[in-house]
């Protein structure tokens, strides 16, 4: 079976908001303080990115209560360019599989993988017995391939394995084929070929890539610009892992629409029962005893606030972070090449010393349009130089 990509491309027109700090009308608009943001923390929000110009964030969004308060881009980068996203692209595929047990096209997430995948794709009976061991919560949970992947294992083995994966005519085949790890539902391994079980099982399950089902669900009710989701197989299974690109501002009505119990403006995206699910986690990527801070491809960091956040992750900088109790939604994109830059200790900074006081108040309005003035200086028309 092929299931085939359809690219929509179109323009959004955007203006500034002087109320808000915000060049977007897709979202509600807020005006910070009264929301009760301490807006000066946004102003010094802006003012650390304009002081540091070879910090290579490329957008900065900040919603509370469902509203956009801030909205930062930097050089000549446009609200309407969708951005590479790493592994918040596993988050996104974990809504498009909430979707899809809300409509029934796949029977739960204990169902095992062996029944969810067709028989065909199996090499022989022996592995159809080790994935009836396995399901999609254990899957979702990064308990369940035994592949370690670069850039987390540059071993030998670990390189030609992926370079395989990457050659594969189907993904999902390809990662049925791969060994199992010794304690489904225990033991924790992170890489980028187990999300093809979830996407592969989505795809077959519904007769469209994850991309063409997303773009009749969530892109579509989200009203969502200029996605892509790039590196399909051959057979037109996208890559769980990594490779869809968005806007900023549609990653951002994603994380309000999680939020919100699933529910964008008037429409129930994907049930509040997902939303539930996923904001329990039930894995560890810090070895046994410790308290669980992953699962359903959601990270559940608090950033010292002593407020658990459940969050979204991509490699060089790349986040979508959901506090309920606070109203909160922040969205980044970047390049934060590891070897010049340690993208968590950043994040955490912009988060710990301006965001989370901003939206913890109390309300403290800036200077007349001063963030405006701040935003659109350091979006200023010309790249920055980040060599």
């Amino acid at each position: 079976m092929f299931f085939f990509r359809a690219l929509t491309f179109s323009l959004v027109l955007t203006t500034l908001n002087n109320l808000c700090f915000s060049q977007s009308s897709e979202i509600p608009l807020g005006k910070a303080s009264e929301e009760g943001v301490d807006e000066t923390k946004l102003l010094a929000l802006a003012q650390r990115i304009e002081d540091d110009p070879r910090l290579p964030i490329f957008s900065l969004l900040v919603s509370k209560n469902g509203k956009l308060i801030f909205e930062l881009y930097t050089g000549q980068i446009k609200p309407d360019e969708s951005h590479y996203l790493m592994s918040v692209t596993k988050s996104v595929l974990s809504t498009l599989i909430g979707i899809a047990v809300d409509q029934g096209k796949i029977p739960s997430t204990t169902t095992p993988i062996s029944e969810l995948a067709p028989a065909r794709l199996f090499k022989n009976k022996t592995d159809i017995k080790e994935f009836s061991k396995v399901n999609l919560q254990n899957v979702m949970g990064m308990s369940a391939l035994n592949t370690p992947d670069p850039p987390r294992d540059m071993s030998s083995s670990a390189i030609e394995r992926q370079n395989n994966y990457l050659k594969a005519r189907n993904y999902l085949e390809f990662v049925l084929g791969q060994s199992l790890l010794k304690n489904i539902g225990k033991e924790f391994l992170y890489n980028d070929e187990t999300p093809s079980l979830a996407s592969g099982v989505l795809s077959y399950k519904t007769q469209l890539s994850a991309f063409d089902y997303g773009c009749q669900t969530l892109f579509k009710d989200l009203e969502c610009k200029n996605m892509e989701w790039m590196h399909q197989d051959i057979t037109g299974i996208n890559m769980g892992g990594y490779g869809l690109r968005l806007r900023p501002i549609d990653m951002q009505k994603i994380g309000i629409t999680i939020l919100q119990k699933g529910k964008w403006m008037d429409k129930q995206v994907v049930s509040s029962q997902w939303v539930d699910t996923i904001y329990q986690p039930y894995m560890s990527n810090a070895g046994d005893g410790a308290p669980p801070n992953y699962g359903w491809y959601w990270w559940h960091p608090n950033y010292e606030s002593g407020k658990t956040f459940l969050e979204a992750n991509g490699w060089k900088g790349q986040r979508i972070a959901i506090q309920p109790d606070l109203g909160l939604v922040v969205t980044m994109t970047g390049c934060l090449e590891p070897e010049k830059f340690n993208e968590g200790a950043i994040f955490s900074e912009l988060m710990t010393k301006y965001i989370i006081p901003a939206a913890e108040g109390p309300s403290k309005p800036a200077p007349d349009n001063s963030i405006n003035e701040l935003l659109q200086k350091i979006n200023k028309g010309s790249y920055r130089d980040w060599e």
